[in-house]
């Protein structure tokens, strides 16, 4: 038996504590984003300060996502067996030690391992939320949910650009992530009060005997589904404005491509996580609602093709010009989100974990190799003064997210049609 109440039978009081357990949860989401992405705040203080070029950046960057994706495949079938919160708060600890690690650094090694921690961090996040979620929501609920716990995530990512900017201007750059670590601490207190996993007879889930459906190993089991590496493909690629652009060259491509200021390419950087916070909602819903996952997945990775062209290689547009763009990038990219509630109905509820975590690992492992990659592709093509890049020089380095685009239209055509529908239920 797998839905144990029906969402309807609800009082309004019970769906307030059930939003307000993932709304909290999803701080933590929050937390991790301005981790992942307060390089693009840092690179040019970490040039400086370490001496290091474009290519070595991402390398250091691709640290976090080379733990992340070491952790995330066992912390997702760990989930499948243990208390989801346990994981946050596990998770949300490594975090906080992390960030002052990073801010603590004396050299460029130090700085390595200090991501490398942070990254460990990062694979207990998204997936220990999602797994909470699918015990406090039905399953015509997680594209709403995943919607709403993905704006959280870019909230982070908003507060890693602009303001970590400012900070880091008027504080110094170790003041600023003492202070995010003090952020973590108090968020951390408060997810230890409120947070709790559903009791099992309030579930959505049953976890009674979760991991070997007819004696069939969940790692083969998924590895086996084609439309699992589809899937993972898809939101990857459409996250990488995110991870490449927002994470780490996006401020520079802004300011020594076409001469704005730190806070003004930190805020035109910011755009896409402030568009990807209300595009995921909104096609979160819209999802859900339409029950038809795909449709949505086509049209919008066309639009990521199109718009990122444009930013790339079209016309010079006006500081307001390039926060609509941004802003539109982000919003357009958000139909990343679709692809969690997509994870659960193309397989078993009884996996519902692992493949979560399966997928995440090609989330992670794609900019582990792209973010170094961009760089060495800038460097190599790079005639000016050190740490100086042009604007040919990200446009090569760039074109991996063109690349990435088109990977993700042939991926939205070569998934099925789930309606919404759990692949337990359609049998």
């Amino acid at each position: 038996m797998l839905h144990l109440k029906d969402w309807r039978c609800f009082s309004v009081k019970q769906k307030l504590k059930s939003w307000l357990v993932i709304i909290l949860a999803g701080m933590y989401f929050f937390y991790e984003f301005i981790q992942m992405n307060m390089f693009n705040s840092l690179d040019n203080t970490f040039q400086v300060t370490f001496a290091l070029n474009a290519m070595q950046i991402g390398l250091v960057s691709a640290f976090y996502f080379l733990a992340d994706s070491i952790l995330l495949y066992p912390v997702g079938s760990i989930l499948d067996r243990v208390s989801s919160k346990k994981m946050i708060m596990i998770g949300m600890l490594m975090c906080i030690f992390g960030t002052l690690m990073i801010a603590s650094a004396t050299n460029s090694w130090f700085l390595v391992g200090a991501r490398f921690m942070a990254g460990l961090a990062a694979a207990f996040c998204l997936l220990s939320i999602l797994r909470l979620a699918t015990q406090w929501f039905p399953a015509e609920k997680m594209g709403q949910v995943s919607g709403v716990v993905v704006t959280l995530g870019m909230l982070g990512g908003a507060v890693s650009q602009t303001p970590l900017t400012w900070m880091i201007e008027r504080l110094g750059w170790r003041h600023a992530l003492y202070d995010v670590a003090i952020l973590g601490a108090v968020l951390m207190v408060l997810i230890g009060v409120i947070v709790k996993d559903a009791q099992s007879q309030n579930s959505f889930t049953d976890f009674r005997g979760a991991v070997k459906p007819n004696g069939v190993r969940p790692l083969k089991a998924i590895i086996s589904n084609k439309h699992n590496w589809y899937n993972g493909l898809y939101v990857s690629t459409m996250n990488l404005p995110i991870m490449i652009l927002a994470g780490l060259f996006g401020s520079n491509f802004m300011s020594q491509s076409y001469g704005f200021n730190a806070l003004d390419a930190s805020s035109i950087s910011m755009m896409i996580f402030i568009g990807t916070i209300v595009g995921s909602t909104v096609l979160g819903l819209l999802s859900d609602y339409l029950k038809e996952r795909r449709r949505l997945m086509k049209i919008f990775a066309w639009a990521s093709l199109f718009l990122f062209i444009i930013i790339l290689f079209g016309p010079k547009l006006s500081y307001v010009g390039y926060l609509l763009i941004f802003f539109v990038l982000g919003f357009v990219t958000a139909a990343q989100v679709i692809s969690y509630p997509v994870a659960q109905e193309l397989n078993s509820r009884r996996l519902s974990g692992a493949a979560l975590g399966f997928i995440s690992v090609i989330i992670m492992a794609l900019p582990m190799v792209l973010q170094p990659l961009t760089g060495w592709i800038m460097d190599l093509v790079h005639q000016g003064a050190a740490g100086v890049y042009v604007l040919r020089d990200y446009q090569y380095g760039l074109s991996l997210l063109v690349v990435g685009f088109v990977i993700s239209i042939a991926c939205a055509y070569l998934l099925p049609e789930t309606y919404g529908v759990n692949i337990d239920e359609s049998n």
